[in-house]
């Protein structure tokens, strides 16, 4: 016993004499309430967390995100105000503590839930004064604003702020994100050193667009996320831009990007869901060194006429949602292509000689014709509700032209059962078809079984879940692994709470039943089975 207390203290004074380095590593790894907890551990601790370079604030992280609502209790409300005040405190003697130290700053985040203008905003000023102040490169503002509308401040709505002219000022930034707040014409931007932007449901006009890739030269990576202002785009005068990125939940009518740098575009519209005509004009032809494109729900005639002569570089492709009827992907370069929940597409033509990766998540089989001889990764998932003999063949057709169909394994399930199958052969997909009536969802996917288990536990917290392979030695892999939940993914080992094998035959919930009948008509083909009851938090 007194070992062990020796050793328990001298893991102490190991622990609390740390090189500084060392400690900002941890810290980082903390949120700032608990990074500052630290400080009492040691004298080194102490001056470590006060040189720290990252101060984040942010009130869920202290409990302190309710807003006021007139239909609480006096007392209620009050409370909220106690711990937004509380929590402001808390920054104003951090940022005190930090000053007295004089150090410059790397990181700088504030997220604030709703408040008054009137309230909040000075303080924000001269929170953000102090960070400028310190040379922050790095800084996260995210400001909700409420514009109240009777005297006792409980009813209001959301509201735009001006941006503070301190941080359009601030030369030092070079990553910036801001999200609630509105970018003006008469705005002066100063960030010389700025190199990635990321804006946030921000009011911004075509102007204000313009007078920023015009002022910021250096920015390599340009996100707009819900923002609204604009019906047109065009970005141009960024000679390093690698990566631009737009949400769009209002209407966009043409983007244009006119950027040799580009190599990544990623497209999204949440404003045309529902809208049969919507329409966005999107010129990329200026990029030719593009590798990777991303488009989600919009309705492109030409983006994909003659896709190889416009991006000769292009590497991955991804589309989903798409509005078109008919797609043609004739590309040299392209190794990964995506398409998902395209519900219109009724006719797909490949030709990929290069295609390494093929991901199709639909309700239907759209390949007209498919050319993809370099295809090593396969991920195919289908919901089987009312699917033809045809469609079988289809299936039959697709799979038989990748060459390492044999390596393919199958993942059948519903919302409480899942079965996985090593191996996919013909007689397993002639086998398919009689699973109509169970109106299950299933899954073809090159990825090993071991990977596969837990890709599909992470996708599906079902109840029970069958494994069928021909090889013993990779059941009790599995079996091992399920059980002592050796998982590479954090979530799923924290997610899962119980494991136990279980005898399927003893079942007596009807529930389960035709999966049960599943399960032992498959492993009539040669295959032995090891059944799963799994308990999720």
């Amino acid at each position: 016993m007194e070992l062990q207390r020796k050793q328990s203290k001298q893991e102490d004074e190991q622990m609390c004499d740390l090189p500084e380095p060392i400690i900002h590593k941890i810290l980082f790894l903390l949120n700032t309430k608990d990074a500052a907890r630290t400080s009492v551990l040691s004298k080194t601790w102490q001056r470590a967390w006060t040189s720290f370079p990252r101060i984040s604030f942010e009130e869920l992280d202290f409990n302190a995100g309710d807003i006021e609502q007139p239909n609480y209790y006096p007392k209620t409300n009050k409370a909220i105000k106690m711990k937004k005040e509380s929590f402001m405190a808390y920054i104003d003697k951090t940022l005190q503590s930090f000053l007295e130290h004089n150090s410059n700053m790397e990181e700088f985040t504030l997220k604030l839930t709703y408040h008054d203008k009137e309230f909040v905003l000075p303080r924000v000023v001269k929170w953000l004064t102090f960070a400028t102040e310190r040379k922050v490169k790095v800084l996260s503002l995210c400001l909700s604003i409420i514009d109240f509308i009777d005297e006792h401040k409980l009813l209001g709505k959301q509201a735009y702020y001006s941006l503070p002219q301190v941080v359009l000022e601030a030369k030092t930034i070079s990553e910036l994100q801001l999200s609630h707040c509105k970018l003006e014409p008469c705005n002066e931007f100063k960030f010389c050193h700025l190199k990635a932007l990321n804006l946030n449901d921000v009011h911004i006009d075509e102007q204000v667009i313009l007078n920023l890739t015009l002022s910021c030269p250096l920015i390599e990576d340009f996100r707009l996320n819900n923002c609204q202002g604009f019906e047109h785009l065009m970005v141009s005068s960024l000679p390093r831009l690698n990566l631009f990125h737009i949400v769009a939940n209002t209407k966009v009518l043409r983007i244009e990007i006119d950027e040799p740098s580009l190599q990544t575009f990623h497209y999204w519209s949440r404003y045309s869901y529902g809208l049969e005509n919507e329409h966005c004009d999107i010129y990329l032809e200026a990029c030719k060194n593009l590798k990777r494109l991303y488009f989600h729900n919009i309705m492109a005639v030409d983006l994909l006429e003659n896709i190889s002569s416009k991006f000769p570089t292009l590497e991955v492709l991804e589309i989903s949602e798409w509005k078109m009827t008919d797609i043609e992907i004739s590309c040299q370069t392209l190794r990964v292509l995506t398409l998902e929940n395209c519900r219109d597409l009724e006719m797909v033509e490949v030709d990929t000689p290069n295609l390494v990766s093929l991901h199709c998540r639909m309700n239907k089989l759209p390949f007209y014709s498919f050319d993809a001889p370099s295809l090593q990764e396969v991920e195919l998932k289908f919901y089987l509700r009312s699917c033809s003999n045809l469609w079988f063949v289809e299936l039959k057709k697709l799979v038989g032209k990748f060459n390492n169909s044999e390596g393919l394994n199958l993942v059948i399930h519903s919302k409480c059962n899942g079965i996985l199958l090593d191996g996919l052969n013909e007689r397993v997909l002639s086998w398919l078809i009689d699973l109509t009536e169970l109106r299950p969802t299933i899954a073809i996917s090159s990825m090993s079984l071991s990977n596969l288990v837990e890709r599909f536990l992470l996708d599906s917290h079902v109840e029970t879940l069958s494994i069928l392979s021909s090889s013993s030695k990779l059941l009790e892999v599995l079996n091992e692994k399920l059980i002592n939940r050796l998982f590479k993914s954090r979530c799923l080992h924290d997610s899962l709470s119980g494991v136990k094998v279980v005898n399927l035959d003893r079942e007596e919930d009807l529930e389960f039943s035709e999966w049960i009948a599943l399960s032992k008509s498959l492993e009539t083909m040669d295959y032995k089975i090891t059944s799963f009851k799994l308990e999720w938090m």
